[in-house]
């Protein structure tokens, strides 16, 4: 998947710290494990699942956290 997670690791933790949650009370509402929670936090992918449930937790669309090349259209096959 082609997402910038230390993007999405920044919008995690900053709506996480402006609500008051702890990691573990995300991982309740998103209703995922709260050892996708640490990885997302640490800008590491927390699998497919987990990464939109938490991006709806935090209230983003996820293709906002999609890597600049692609957004703009300019993916490059490998």
């Amino acid at each position: 998947m082609p997402v910038d997670f230390t993007l999405f690791a920044l919008f995690l933790e900053a709506r996480r710290i402006h609500r008051g949650k702890s990691p573990s009370r995300v991982a309740r509402e998103a209703d995922v494990e709260v050892d996708a929670v640490f990885r997302a936090a640490r800008g590491r992918d927390p699998g497919a699942d987990e990464f939109l449930a938490l991006c709806a937790w935090i209230g983003e669309e996820p293709a906002l956290f999609l890597k600049k090349e692609v957004r703009h259209g300019q993916a490059r096959c490998l």
